[in-house]
């Protein structure tokens, strides 16, 4: 049986559970006394372990986790290029 509700271009059971199940930065908090990314669907706080490195950053869209001496960033937005707003001259 057909399901009405289900996204164009799922057609098994599994194929909807593996498109739902989301990966990289999802979520930040930061508050003065700590801060926390949700990544790969878990709640990582700052300096704590994750994706084979440390947990080194957070900030308003922005996770860095340094693993081997390198940084690695997750962007929570990842697809949105951002720049900079170009003032208006009266």
């Amino acid at each position: 049986m057909n399901d009405p509700m289900q996204p164009p271009g799922l057609s098994g059971a599994g194929e909807a559970v593996a498109a739902t199940k989301a990966s990289g930065l999802q979520g930040v908090i930061t508050s003065p006394r700590r801060s926390l990314a949700l990544i790969d669907g878990v709640v990582v706080p700052l300096g704590s372990a994750v994706k084979n490195g440390t947990l080194a950053s957070v900030s308003d869209s922005v996770a860095v986790v340094r693993k081997n001496g390198e940084r690695d960033v997750l962007l929570m937005h990842p697809e949105i290029d951002k720049r900079p707003a170009r003032r208006e001259r009266p």
